[in-house]
């Protein structure tokens, strides 16, 4: 019995040894792993602190790219980048944000190229024609936001869209045919012969009216643009012909199968014969 008792007491104790020691060593082990991560922190901190007081990386150029409406004078001040500012401590959210204040700027790339020139590089709206809403004006771009209330200093030469209810009638429908109107009329060449638009009227009841600087106003309704634009293309050549295309016109198309022109004090209808392509016109 006692020399059982005598191993019995030997095994635990060597158990409890060997526990102790595994124990102390993932102890250890774990404390190594924690000091070389505060060491390897310290470092980095060290580091990357000593980078950002160093004069080799303070910002000797600020680039900016994509300028046409904004001057590099109007983005620097609104980038508030302090002279000789460390091109590393940049804060680009908060640049990102000043500059993206002003209404030109649809979007901005800022970007650091070592080892001291910052990159500001937008992006500007596209106007592409005017709202009225009363006595203002205010610029539309590619996308139909309205983003910027004309001022006297700004010039601008665009074709104004009337007859809307303020800003708010942006985005209906409605609007959105006379810009996509304006595009067809100001990118197709074979639109040429009208000139370029002036305005487009949108009226609830009447549909869409396009004023040009060569004195041509027609009305095309709610409906069918493409088409009627293509018959206003046969009326015209025929007029032409006749010597008829001088001075002020305007051009009914909102009934395909009857076209009114008026010309000062002069009326001309065209009635398309039934199963006929051919046209006749009556002064």
């Amino acid at each position: 019995m006692r020399i059982r008792s005598s191993k019995s007491y030997k095994a635990k104790r060597y158990r409890l040894t060997r526990r102790f020691s595994e124990m102390f060593g993932d102890f250890f082990r774990a404390w190594c792993v924690l000091l070389s991560a505060a060491v390897l922190s310290c470092a980095f901190i060290y580091v990357y602190t000593c980078f950002l007081s160093s004069p080799y990386f303070e910002i000797k150029e600020t680039s900016v790219r994509g300028l046409k409406e904004l001057t590099e004078k109007d983005v620097l001040t609104l980038a508030q980048v302090k002279p000789a500012q460390n091109l590393l401590a940049v804060n680009k959210s908060a640049i990102e944000k000043r500059i993206l204040a002003n209404p030109w700027v649809k979007n901005i790339y800022i970007g650091r190229e070592l080892p001291d020139r910052l990159v500001l590089e937008l992006r500007e709206r596209q106007p592409v024609a005017l709202l009225k809403e009363k006595n203002d004006f205010y610029l539309i771009d590619t996308e139909g936001n309205v983003f910027k209330k004309v001022n006297e200093s700004d010039e601008i030469d665009l074709p104004v869209i009337s007859g809307l209810d303020g800003k708010e009638a942006a985005k209906t429908p409605s609007f959105l045919e006379a810009l996509r109107l304006i595009d067809i009329l100001h990118n197709s060449s074979q639109y040429a012969y009208l000139g370029i638009v002036s305005e487009v009227n949108v009226s609830k009841v009447f549909g869409l009216g396009v004023l040009t600087e060569k004195g041509f106003y027609f009305k095309l309704g709610t409906d069918g643009f493409e088409s009627k634009l293509k018959n206003l293309k046969i009326v015209m050549d025929d007029l032409a012909k006749r010597e008829l295309t001088n001075g002020w016109l305007c051009i009914d198309l909102v009934n395909p199968s009857k076209i009114t022109i008026q010309q000062k004090n002069l009326l001309i209808k065209e009635k398309e014969r039934e199963g006929s392509s051919s046209s006749r016109y009556q002064i």
